[in-house]
C-alpha cells in the first residue's frame, strides 16, 4: 500500500510539473498616459490608464496618491496595476511639450534636462513599486 501510494505521488508530481510548464503566459502591458498615444501603439492586448492632459510631475504624485479609475463599478487602482505589470509604456507630457514647442522662445535643450530629470525620478519610483520593463514614449514636436 505504501509503494503505491508513493507512485500515485510521484505520478501527480510528474502531472503538476507538466501542467505547470505547458501554461500559456501572457505579458500584462499597461499604458500609462494621453489618449492621443494610443493610436500609435502596435500591442494587442493591454490595460490602460489614460490621461487628457497631463505632465510627468502631475504623473508622479498620481502614483503617489494611488489614484484609480472606475471600470464596470470596480476601483482599479494604479499602483497595483503598475505591480501587476511585465510592461509599462509611458507617453505623457506631449500636449504641453507642443505647446512650448510652438513659441518662439523655446529652449528645447534646457527644457528637456528639465522633463529628463522628471523622468528620472518616475522611473525610480515606479521601480519602487515594480520590477516591470518601463518604456518612455518620447516626447516630439508637432508643428
Amino acid at each position: 500500500m505504501k509503494r503505491i501510494l508513493l507512485v500515485i505521488f510521484f505520478i501527480a508530481i510528474i502531472f503538476s510539473i507538466i501542467i505547470y510548464n505547458n501554461k500559456p503566459t501572457r505579458e500584462k502591458i499597461l499604458f500609462i498616459g494621453e489618449k492621443e498615444y494610443l493610436e500609435n501603439i502596435r500591442y494587442n492586448k493591454y490595460d490602460k490608464f489614460l490621461y487628457d492632459n497631463i505632465n510627468y510631475k502631475e504623473l508622479i504624485n498620481s502614483i503617489k496618491n494611488n489614484d484609480y479609475i472606475i471600470i464596470k463599478n470596480r476601483k482599479i487602482y494604479l499602483n497595483q496595476l503598475i505591480s501587476d505589470s511585465d510592461i509599462i509604456l509611458i507617453g505623457v507630457n506631449n500636449i504641453e511639450y507642443n505647446k512650448k514647442c510652438n513659441n518662439k522662445n523655446f529652449n528645447k535643450e534646457q527644457y528637456d534636462k528639465k522633463l529628463n530629470i522628471d523622468k528620472k525620478y518616475l522611473i525610480n519610483l515606479i521601480k519602487k513599486i515594480s520590477y516591470s520593463k518601463i518604456i518612455i514614449i518620447d516626447n516630439y514636436c508637432i508643428k
